[in-house]
Order: C-alpha cells, then structure tokens, then sequence
C-alpha cells in the first residue's frame, strides 16, 4: 500500500486525502489543530462554492449539507457613482446551477472526522522544516496544502504568473443574521465603490443555522482598510454598519437589526495575491507537492479560492490514480500542475485579476448586463466558468 502525507487540514488537503483513502492509499494529514477546536474556532473565510466544484464533492459523498444549506441561484451586481453614495450601474444574473456557502469551522471539522472514520491518520502537530524533512523520508509522496504558514514559503514564487508583490485589498470578513431579504434576490450581492473598495454579502450556512456572510474588500490606506485595531467582534459589526450606512445605504437598509451569529463570527487580514512554483526539495530525490493555496493565491474579491483548492485537489486526485505504482518524482509534479495550470488555475487567476483592475472590455459587459438579462445570466454563471466569459473578452480586443 502506497502511503502519502499531506501538511494541511483545509479544503484541498481534506478533500484529496479522504479522496485518496476511497482509492485505497495509506494517508496521514498533518493539522495544527483538532476538529473539535476547528468548530470552535474564528471564522476562516466567506467561500461560496460554485457548480463544479460542489459536484466533485458530491463525487466524494462530503456533501453533509446539500439539505439544509440556502441553495443560491443569483449574483447582484451594484456600481456606485464616483462621487457620492447613488447608484450607477445594476443587475441581477441567475446561475444555471445552484451555489453554496458553508462555514469552513463546519466544513472542515466534519470532513476531519470522516477523513479520521475511513480510516486516514489525522496527526495534531505544527509541522516546520526539521519536522518536514523527517516525514518526507518514510512517505512515497508528501504534498504542502497549508497556504500562508512557514511550510508555503519554501515553494518560489513563478514571477511570471504573479501580477502583484503587494497586497490589493485589505479584508474583513462578518457572519450575521436578521438581514431583511429581497424579492427575487437569493444569491451573493457585489457592490463596488470606486477608490473604495467592495462589499459582498451571500447567504449562507452556519453553526447557528442559515446566515449571511459579509465580506468588506478595501483599498490599503483607504475608509475600507479601517479593521486592524478594532478587535472586538461587536466593534467590529458596528463599524461594518456604520461603513455601509456611508458608502452603500441601500444595502444598511436591509441591516437595521443585524447581530453575528457568534461571538467568533469575524476575521480580518490581508494578503499578497500570488503564484508559486508547484515544487521544491529539501532532501535529493524527495521533493514536495504544493498543493491548493501553498502555490496559489488569489484575492476573494473573485470568489475562486476555495473552489480552486477544490478542483486541484480533483485534479491531483485523477492524476495520482493515472500514475499507479511509477515513483513520484519531481517531473511528474512539475508536469501535473502544468496541466492544471493550463485546464483551471490560469482562469480562476486572470479571472480575480480582472475583478481586481477590470479592463474596458469587461467594463463594457458589466454595463452591458444591466441593459440585457441574458448577459446578467451569463456573467453571472462566470463564477463557475470563468474561462468562458475570458475567451469573450480575449475575442473582443
């Protein structure tokens, strides 16, 4: 029996390891924390999970939720005016599938215990270098699926496919209740405030039941980048309405009795949206795997990177079968993420890069979206398919 360990306990990690242990390999996951002390955690993030990538879980029988999780059918697009708080441009697209949105303290601590159920070996340690270099001795293949921790930053990073070496907005995250509904509206709403930044809020799932996740993105220096020291979480909500009662009133309507579903419903931070390069080794003839978000990075403004964990870990699964007994040398890792760069990662990449700076093109069929449902529609399925709405824009220059 082949055995592989994986450093990491998020989307991508836990989806191929519980995917490998279906195939009959020996897998240990290496975790810095235990499920229980996941569920009673901060919040980890605002992911909604599109069609494609709920199906892979589907595939993998880690769809727990598919009945109780609000089923989201809409994307809301709002432009602000520059000058004042009005609104220029809007539209509503319907997704040809459903999407969804799970808290990841949820998400993860049930996947932990399925992993641990099927037989998988969930090991509770910070794993650094020292650590690393003694487990990849006894493994056939070990991969690095953590994405911002000390084990990342072995793997270079590809400066021809990073666009930034700064950070693009400063985020903070909130899950609340008691927001009023709209008619016709069930599904994330992106508001965008030129030189300000974005806030997004999505229906969602949480320990509590049923929520909305809000997600402010601000510009470094500007009245969105305002988080770091306000600790709080009450603070933290009060501030958050008071951002949206100035800069989008439309949606502050809708929050007059707002409360966070928990006492551990927020997180802020930021950081560089980046590509790194799939490999590295740190003992001759024993190389890593990156894996998810160790080697790729990309703002939540375009809502890929838990659906980008998602698909390279399907993706890493499959190659992994096709590959049977043959060694897994540093060839095949550099050749398997090529083809997933070129079949998924490159598009959620160029897609969030032009969520983040739009070009005229896409500005175009932003605006055009308000004036034609059927462009609203197929915008809004561009979550799921970002590769279609690219080839578009790629055509029109």
């Amino acid at each position: 029996m082949r055995s592989i360990s994986i450093i990491g306990a998020g989307q991508a990690g836990l989806q191929l390891g519980i995917g490998l242990l279906k195939l009959g390999y020996k897998v240990s996951i290496y975790t810095r924390q235990t499920a229980q002390e996941v569920l009673n955690g901060f919040i980890l993030s605002s992911p909604s999970m599109f069609h494609s990538a709920l199906q892979n879980e589907r595939n993998l029988g880690l769809n727990f939720w598919d009945k109780i999780c609000p089923e989201n059918k809409t994307v809301t697009y709002t432009l602000s005016k520059p000058t004042k708080p009005e609104i220029a441009i809007n539209w509503r697209g319907k997704t040809s599938q459903c999407y969804q949105a799970i808290d990841q303290r949820l998400k993860f601590s049930r996947w932990m215990e399925e992993f641990t159920r099927l037989g998988g070996q969930l090991i509770v340690q910070t794993v650094g270098t020292r650590d690393l270099n003694h487990i990849i001795q006894h493994q056939d293949l070990t991969i690095v699926s953590g994405g911002k921790g000390e084990i990342s930053q072995l793997f270079p990073i590809d400066k021809t496919r990073s666009s930034f070496n700064k950070v693009q907005r400063v985020l903070c995250c909130l899950y609340v209740k008691n927001v009023e509904r709209i008619t016709n509206s069930q599904g994330v709403r992106a508001n965008v405030i030129p030189t300000i930044g974005e806030y997004f809020i999505t229906p969602g799932l949480t320990l509590t039941g049923p929520c909305e996740m809000m997600l402010f993105e601000g510009f470094p220096g500007g009245p969105f980048d305002c988080w770091k020291d306000i600790l709080k979480p009450d603070q933290r909500l009060a501030k958050a309405c008071e951002l949206l009662n100035k800069f989008v009133p439309w949606e502050a309507e809708l929050c007059h009795k707002v409360k966070l579903t928990d006492e551990k419903a927020t997180l802020q931070g930021s950081y560089i949206p980046i590509v790194r390069k799939p490999t590295f080794c740190l003992s001759p003839g024993k190389p890593l795997l990156g894996l998810g978000d160790s080697i790729l990075l990309n703002d939540p403004i375009g809502g890929q990177g838990a659906n980008n964990a998602n698909h390279s870990a399907t993706f890493y699964l499959n190659k992994i079968k096709e590959h049977k007994n043959q060694l897994f040398n540093e060839k095949w890792m550099q050749e398997t993420f090529e083809d997933y760069w070129k079949q998924s990662a490159q598009w959620a990449t160029k897609w969030t890069n032009l969520m983040l700076h739009p070009t005229k093109s896409f500005a175009s069929l932003l605006k055009a979206a308000s004036l034609q449902p059927n462009v609203a529609n197929w915008l809004a399925d561009g979550f799921n398919t970002p590769e279609k709405i690219l080839a578009e824009i790629e055509y029109k220059k």
